[in-house]
């Protein structure tokens, strides 16, 4: 198959540290698995480690998850063939809890901008975490994911995530650009290309380089079709059921709305977002991506991103209706980073 479709879904709590483990992590992440299973799908988990590694220290899992609990959720999913890899919010690296509520750094919110021996501490930290679930069998090379996009500028991140043996990024949204001084990024000049080799810069192709960048997909669907998913997307419920929390983070008032304005004006363009487009966006989205490339000469990445925060009964609806799509598309394939490498002529 030339083109491979990954699932991916950030497994995370909202950023302040807000939200039910049972309604806003657990059930939601159970249900996108049984629906991806059911299409014989495999899921690619980007595992919010820091904020799961405080959880599991106050040995207080049991009593804040009414269900099976977060560690035999990940080591479940393990064994039904699904993936875990690396995803780092850098706020929680200090996190204490409060009778309010947790708190965090915000001033560490961007692992971008952290010292050489905070990033170290950071990515050590998230592995030994990962390591509690992955066996010999599985203990493949990890792949990376910047929490909150928020990578740059990405020098020393990739130095150390290289020298931890990590040798994917999917970080990359092209196109993608928030100004917010507290979490900003800026994905507005990439190759235009389905990956490409990197070594100190994340957006920068380098033949030489011994990292791949592989993008989450995102095309230009049009304004007036993206402003059309926006507001099914509104209409509906964004939280899944019984799932609240709030996306205060590091931002004042001010920069909060310079983000939301460049939002607006960056319309148009979307992420490959099966939590929050309806059916017909994502396969609009694909389409396009897949037409981009249909000259390219590898084997094509199509990563599609995910929250579980927002995996809300019409995400389920609409990632439904676009596997259902998926499912008779003749060149397409379901796939992981790891099976897609594979079938390259890419050797790092």
């Amino acid at each position: 198959m030339k083109y491979h479709l990954i699932f991916t879904l950030d497994y995370e709590l909202f950023g302040n540290g807000s939200g039910c483990i049972d309604k806003c992590l657990i059930d939601p992440t159970a249900k996108c698995q049984s629906l991806l299973e059911q299409a014989g799908a495999p899921l690619t988990v980007f595992v919010e480690t820091l904020e799961l590694a405080n959880f599991a220290a106050l040995e207080r899992e049991p009593i804040r998850s009414q269900n099976h609990g977060i560690a035999a959720q990940l080591k479940l999913l393990l064994e039904n063939g699904h993936k875990l890899e690396l995803h780092l919010h850098p706020q929680w690296m200090r996190a204490q809890e409060k009778t309010s509520g947790w708190q965090l750094d915000y001033e560490k919110w961007r692992i971008g901008d952290l010292s050489d021996t905070e990033i170290t501490e950071c990515v050590n930290r998230g592995l030994s975490f990962l390591s509690r679930f992955k066996t010999q069998e599985n203990m493949t090379s990890p792949v990376f994911r910047a929490g909150g996009w928020a990578m740059q500028p990405s020098d020393k991140v990739l130095k150390e995530l290289y020298q931890a043996g990590i040798r994917i990024d999917s970080t990359v949204a092209p196109g993608a650009y928030n100004p917010s001084k507290g979490d900003w990024y800026d994905f507005r000049r990439t190759p235009s290309l389905p990956f490409w080799r990197i070594s100190d810069n994340i957006c920068q192709q380098n033949e030489h380089g011994g990292m791949i960048e592989v993008p989450i997909a995102t095309e230009h669907i049009g304004r007036k079709a993206h402003l059309q998913a926006l507001r099914e997307y509104k209409s509906g419920q964004e939280f899944p059921p019984g799932c609240a929390g709030s996306y205060a983070g590091p931002n004042s008032i001010l920069q909060g709305l310079k983000g939301k304005f460049a939002k607006l004006a960056n319309v148009g363009t979307a992420m490959l977002d099966f939590s929050t487009l309806p059916s017909w966006a994502l396969i609009d989205l694909t389409e396009r991506y897949m037409s981009r490339f249909v000259g390219f000469e590898n084997t094509i990445p199509i990563v599609a991103i995910g929250h579980n925060k927002n995996f809300s009964r019409q995400s389920e609806e609409n990632l439904t209706g676009y596997l259902d799509w998926a499912n008779n598309c003749p060149d397409l394939t379901y796939s992981t980073y790891e099976t897609w490498l594979k079938t390259t002529t890419i050797d790092i």
